[in-house]
């Protein structure tokens, strides 16, 4: 089942609200497990066996590392509950693909397993609760209902984003209806929904026609193949989060943004600072970090980047496409801390933002196309011409079918609705300020002359939050009695930073204005109405937008 089929907006979505809200507070995990149960089964309905098992097997191996104190006993533990969580996903997703990579293709044929819905973002979640348990940052959860809700809960079961129990548990222990909040959840779905539907899906008709020719026809088609592509990966990606997030809030429960105008970005660095934020962040807490992040000599840092960003690749797919695509930004981003960082600042800010566009895009490339070769030919037209000629005619007519929706995704890619969302999100829903107290992040000013403050001063590869806009107040995190990594800024003495993850703790804060929540609630409710039927419309006429 996907979100913007007419089966879940109709008739699953308004089930599952319905019953979510009907049972008392404390119980609502139950009619959430249920609903997720059937959301996974209603594509898959043998492999949802297979996450239920996951969370029942995380959620046991979890008790079991509460219960054992001595240290390396724990790590032993971890180790192999580690290892037994993986097996799903190197079984199903990467299986094939070693099995091609030792030249047994036949072989490969005859398994060519089907690959479980989100099994690449409930894999993370459950590695990351057993490290955080075994880290002693975590209790674990109450109970294997609670867990087991929280593992298979239906709005990041399909794109993420990946959440941590420590976030999302405790909200989901007695979730409440709240107004404000439900409105804001529908105006984030009907975002996404507009997204995914209007804009991604009608540019990604265009783009596989483009790239299943197997080679560009023109220097001019090249470079629009992936210019759209970029737009519509963006859109695609972020629409799901923007659901995800709304779905979530329509249920009382807050995640963390996910996507942050990734092309507003100003290197390769500040790319991952925004785009994907909870892969990136994880990526740093349970692998980066563990492997001595950036407090290492060099070569040991080019060798934990690479690792990271290989990774990262092999992640988002079984291929050597992905694979190169990870370790082209674990390339990038060694350069840029080594020189090519600062020779970037110096060039005016315009160029900046070029230069963070244009190594996104030609990032793309290789995480399109369907095999190296594929891509060697793309990089060849785009930066060389490649023998073809500068434009075509089925470039232009794909031009002239897809020039709105461009305007319109570099708009939003752009954030120029930015402070519009902001100022609706503190309305309806609040905002989340960090409480002081023992153990817990609070935020304090930071002075622009205190090097042990500034974001700059340490920046691991995966940064879960961007940098604070230029002119404005920043904000960082202080701890109070938290574990903390000591580094070294440039020119600096040996500083404490906390690493752990830097969004805040949940704690609501609303203005009051309970008349613009209202009315903002209704709005709110009425897009999503909107978007619901502009989904069904489009699914039996997929251009119906194009007929001014």
């Amino acid at each position: 089942m996907v979100f913007t089929s007419t089966i879940f907006l109709f008739l699953f979505l308004p089930a599952a609200m319905l019953l979510f809200y009907a049972a008392p507070p404390r119980w609502r995990v139950a009619p959430l497990l249920v609903a997720s149960a059937v959301f996974y089964a209603w594509g898959e309905p043998v492999l949802v066996v297979l996450i239920l098992v996951t969370g029942l097997f995380t959620y046991q191996w979890g008790r079991l590392l509460v219960r054992h104190r001595e240290d390396q006993r724990r790590t032993a533990l971890l180790v192999v509950g580690i290892a037994v969580v993986l097996v799903p996903i190197a079984v199903f997703k990467y299986l094939d693909f070693a099995l091609n990579v030792f030249g047994l293709d036949a072989l490969a044929d005859r398994t060519h397993l089907p690959l479980p819905i989100g099994v690449s973002f409930y894999t993370f979640m459950a590695i990351g609760y057993l490290i955080d348990i075994h880290r002693r940052r975590d209790d674990g959860a109450p109970g294997l209902l609670s867990f087991s809700g929280f593992l298979t809960m239906y709005p990041h079961l399909v794109a993420g984003p990946i959440v941590r129990w420590h976030d999302i548990g405790p909200q989901l222990a007695a979730p409440r209806f709240d107004p404000g909040l439900f409105g804001y959840g529908a105006l984030r779905v009907a975002g996404g929904l507009a997204k995914k539907a209007v804009l991604a899906d009608s540019l990604a008709v265009i783009i596989d026609g483009m790239f299943a020719t197997g080679e560009p026809r023109s220097f001019g088609a090249a470079w629009l193949a992936v210019v759209l592509y970029s737009l519509q990966i963006y859109l695609d990606f972020s629409a799901y989060s923007d659901i995800a997030i709304g779905l979530a809030a329509m249920m009382g429960v807050r995640f963390h943004e996910n996507f942050r105008y990734p092309y507003v970005s100003k290197s390769a660095r500040e790319f991952w600072q925004r785009w994907h934020i909870s892969l990136g962040s994880w990526f740093r807490d349970y692998v980066y970090i563990p492997l001595g992040g950036s407090r290492v000599r060099p070569l040991v840092l080019w060798r934990n980047l690479l690792i990271v960003w290989g990774l990262t690749g092999l992640w988002h797919g079984a291929a050597w496409t992905f694979i190169l695509w990870g370790l082209y930004y674990g390339v990038l981003i060694g350069l840029e801390r080594s020189f090519l960082g600062r020779a970037v600042e110096r060039l005016p800010i315009p160029l900046q933002h070029l230069y963070g566009v244009l190594v996104a895009v030609l990032g793309w490339v290789l995480f399109r196309s369907t095999s190296v070769g594929q891509a060697g030919e793309y990089y060849r037209t785009m930066l060389t011409g490649g023998g073809l000629p500068a434009w075509d005619s089925q470039t232009t007519l794909d031009l002239q079918s897809t020039w709105v929706i461009v305007i319109v995704a570099v708009v939003l890619a752009a954030g120029i609705f930015r402070p519009l969302m902001d100022k609706a999100e503190l309305v309806m829903a609040g905002r989340w300020e960090a409480p002081s107290g023992v153990g817990r992040r609070t935020p304090v000013p930071a002075s622009p002359a205190d090097p042990a403050t500034s974001p700059a001063a340490v920046e691991p590869v995966h940064q879960g939050l961007p940098s604070a806009p230029t002119g404005g107040t920043s904000t960082v995190v202080a701890v109070e009695e938290a574990p903390a990594l000591t580094t070294t800024a440039a020119g600096s003495e040996p500083i404490d930073v906390q690493l752990d993850e830097l969004e805040p703790d949940e704690v609501l804060v609303r203005e009051p204005a309970p008349l613009l929540t209202l009315a903002l609630t209704a709005a709110g409710c009425v897009l999503l109405l909107i978007a619901t039927a502009f989904v069904v419309a489009t699914t039996y006429s997929p251009f119906i937008y194009f007929r001014f």
